[in-house]
């Protein structure tokens, strides 16, 4: 019944209304056409009996008397005057025919019915035949359609009977006609209810209609669509309610426009500040990186040439032990400052580019950490901004860090991906075999004010790209970065 619940309510309300009327006229016609039909059968039953009580009233005398003639020219002049009559008999009490209206013998098949000996309960002998008061019916059908045979007695029997055939074609016509004309009343009433519940269904559909164009325009982001409210019954108010309902969502959609405005220009701002926060980062490190390189390094240089000096000029074992002591601080001194001024900016990023830059930073970290760290890297030179660059060195840093700080891994694979569709991507994923994150850890870190990954995912979002971070408690982690290049080509 998938096809009912699909079918609009303007057919629901013309299927219910017309049905309806339908069965009521069903169960009406049934009614009438049974009443009717008994109403004629009494009715031609009645006529029947009176035409017989007529004629036995006339005719006793002409029985007692022998005159047939009488007998004759009475019962045709009865039957030509009644057109329901096809014919009439009398008999006597032992049930001979003493006359008829048949102009020769007696038709073939037609009933001689034996009569009872004379007396006042004549009738009971008939169980097999409708009793009607003072008279007897019975029924059968002939060439010319049914008939019924009313029977009345003469003297109550003891003189004779008079036999009054009728046909029932007359009565059959009637019923015919009467059906006709029930059959057509109730097309035309149809047809008017039809029409009616066609415009009781437009009255009732069209405003539902009209609510559900406007609901779908609303849909569509159309917030300036009203209905016409067409009445005051439950549709209209219904209408007044939508309307209202409009009303509402256009105040709140322009309280969400300006708040949506006012929030892309603080999102603007703050993505210009976290931007600009970078880019002093940035520079802030290169600029202690070259002041580490060329003035700390070059002045502890110049002191260890100072000490080299002295150490040839002491004589004094105890005094040359401490100078070379010295010494050795110095140049671990030395050796700390350069790696670091080579991780707040390394050179080789700028020189060599990201591929040497992470090879040689992963080959660090490995001796560093005894972490065993797998880089692959595609054969052919990547040439990208020194923005995605720097973004994807950073984030390796921050990842490998984390990784031997929490992860407690051994092992450690770095990937760097070139993607050869329009726009082109590149795409670094590090993992790890370590212990993975569990539930709610990356949120605890958050609140701590521990915002590696977060810095990473800033980062990476900044520059219009995608970060992805999965790992599941002791399954390891997976970072995932794919970033826009920019080519310098």
């Amino acid at each position: 019944m998938k096809w009912l619940r699909k079918l609009s309510i303007y057919y629901k309300i013309n299927g219910i209304i017309i049905g309806m009327l339908l069965l009521l006229s069903c169960i009406i016609g049934v009614i009438m056409i049974r009443t009717t039909a008994q109403l004629l059968d009494q009715q031609i039953e009645q006529r029947g009996a009176e035409v017989g009580t007529y004629i036995a009233v006339l005719s006793s005398n002409d029985i007692l008397l022998d005159d047939q003639y009488a007998l004759f020219d009475r019962i045709n002049k009865t039957k030509n005057n009644t057109e329901d009559v096809r014919y009439i008999l009398i008999t006597d009490s032992a049930g001979r025919i003493l006359a008829n209206t048949f102009a020769g013998n007696l038709p073939k098949g037609l009933p001689v019915t034996p009569l009872p000996p004379p007396n006042n309960n004549f009738l009971s002998s008939y169980s097999q035949a409708d009793i009607i008061s003072g008279h007897q019916v019975l029924k059968f059908s002939s060439n010319e359609g049914p008939l019924r045979e009313i029977i009345v007695p003469i003297e109550n029997g003891a003189i004779g009977f008079v036999r009054v055939g009728m046909l029932e074609n007359s009565m059959q016509q009637l019923l015919k006609k009467k059906l006709d004309e029930f059959f057509i009343t109730t097309f035309l009433v149809c047809l008017l209810a039809v029409i009616g519940a066609t415009h009781l269904a437009y009255v009732i559909i069209n405003p539902l209609r009209s609510l559900t164009r406007a609901a779908e325009q609303i849909q569509r982001g159309n917030l300036s669509v009203e209905t016409k409210v067409q009445a005051e019954d439950e549709v209209g108010q219904l209408t007044t309610v939508f309307n209202e309902m409009v009303n509402s969502l256009q105040e709140k959609d322009f309280e969400n426009n300006h708040l949506l405005r006012e929030l892309r220009n603080k999102e603007a701002m703050r993505t210009i500040l976290i931007t600009r926060l970078f880019t002093i980062q940035e520079e802030e490190r290169k600029r202690i990186s070259r002041e580490l390189h060329d003035e700390t390094n070059q002045s502890l240089a110049s002191l260890l040439a100072y000490m080299k000096v002295l150490l040839s000029k002491l004589t004094d074992d105890k005094q040359r032990e401490l100078l070379l002591g010295a010494r050795d601080v110095a140049i671990n001194v030395l050796d700390g400052l350069r790696k670091m001024a080579v991780e707040l900016r390394p050179p080789i990023l700028d020189d060599l580019g990201i591929t040497a830059a992470i090879a040689k930073y992963v080959n660090n970290f490995s001796k560093e950490q005894h972490i065993a760290v797998s880089f692959f890297a595609p054969d052919d030179k990547l040439v990208i901004s020194n923005e995605i660059s720097l973004a994807l060195y950073r984030i390796l840093q921050e990842s490998l860090t984390n990784i031997s700080k929490h992860a407690c891994a051994t092992e450690a694979t770095i990937s760097l991906l070139k993607s050869g569709t329009i726009p082109d991507r590149i795409t670094l994923i590090i993992s790890d075999n370590g212990v993975g994150l569990r539930s709610g850890e990356l949120e605890i870190a958050r609140q701590n004010n521990r915002l590696g990954v977060y810095g990473m995912k800033e980062r990476t979002e900044l520059l219009g790209g995608v970060f992805n971070l999965h790992s599941m408690s002791g399954h390891g982690t997976k970072i995932t970065v794919i970033l826009p290049i920019t080519c310098l080509e």
